[in-house]
């Protein structure tokens, strides 16, 4: 049976795991350039989430034109389905959100590289 994807989909993680998690990355990149985290405002996100199909986010990585890591914010439907911004075959119309901030150098106080 096919998942059917809701709003109602992930859940909260404890703080300690989640810190957790985040130093098992950093000991995996130790370099004190390499990005640790990424920023995107909440007006983009809220237009993705605005498509009236649109059930949640799907997250993809990729790489820069620098080579860095780039992640890329789609809308999901339903079904699974991605909600691409071309009106073509998929029905489209949605929005696609990039242009994040790194961390480092775009840190919250007390955390950098």
């Amino acid at each position: 049976m096919a998942h059917k994807y809701s709003k109602t989909d992930g859940a909260p993680i404890d703080h300690n795991a989640a810190k957790f998690q985040m130093k098992k990355f950093r000991d995996k990149y130790p370099s004190k350039d390499a990005v640790i985290a990424r920023f995107i405002g909440s007006d983009i996100i809220h237009k993705i989430l605005k498509h009236p199909e649109a059930v949640g986010l799907r997250v993809y990585f990729g790489d820069d034109d620098r080579d860095q890591m780039e992640i890329f914010f789609v809308g999901v439907r339903e079904d699974g389905s991605n909600i691409w911004p071309d009106a073509g075959k998929d029905g489209g119309g949605g929005t696609i959100a990039d242009h994040t901030f790194p961390c480092p150098p775009y840190c919250p106080p007390g955390i950098g590289g």
